[in-house]
């Protein structure tokens, strides 16, 4: 071929509506990859709000021997993330020098209710809200 027939007005006529189909073809898993990507970030921070709480609350009781202060400094935790609660205890481990603590969030996904229409009836792709939980135990190191 010579370059004056694929630069030729009759060509790109026959590759006008090319970049429109590539892109309604490619456009949706783009997106639904992006909004994946964002959802579990978003789990990922949850629970990782969780986890510290957790540990702090553990880590706060053993250093004042007082499981109400590190209930205190747990729930403190919790608020300041945002992140909504469904328990949050922290105790002494029974017959030992230890402070446990267990947290448990609930994760509401944004696109939670999203369903799909099949033959069969509607698949929802993520849980309307599922809950992540967190136990941390921490050893009083001098009693």
């Amino acid at each position: 071929m010579h370059e004056d027939s694929i630069n030729s007005p009759q060509a790109r006529k026959q590759d006008a509506g090319q970049n429109l189909v590539e892109l309604a073809l490619t456009l949706p898993m783009v997106l639904v990859m992006l909004f994946a990507i964002v959802e579990l970030g978003r789990v990922w921070m949850t629970y990782e709000s969780a986890k510290t709480a957790a540990r702090e609350g553990a880590y706060v009781a053993s250093i004042y021997h007082n499981p109400q202060a590190g209930q205190d400094q747990m729930n403190y935790k919790l608020s300041a993330a945002g992140v909504t609660v469904k328990s949050a205890t922290v105790a002494q481990v029974p017959g030992q020098h230890a402070y446990e603590s267990d947290v448990t969030v609930t994760f509401e996904p944004f696109f939670g209710n999203i369903q799909i229409p099949t033959l069969g009836g509607p698949i929802s792709i993520f849980p309307a809200q599922f809950d992540m939980g967190y136990k941390a135990i921490t050893d009083v190191s001098v009693y």
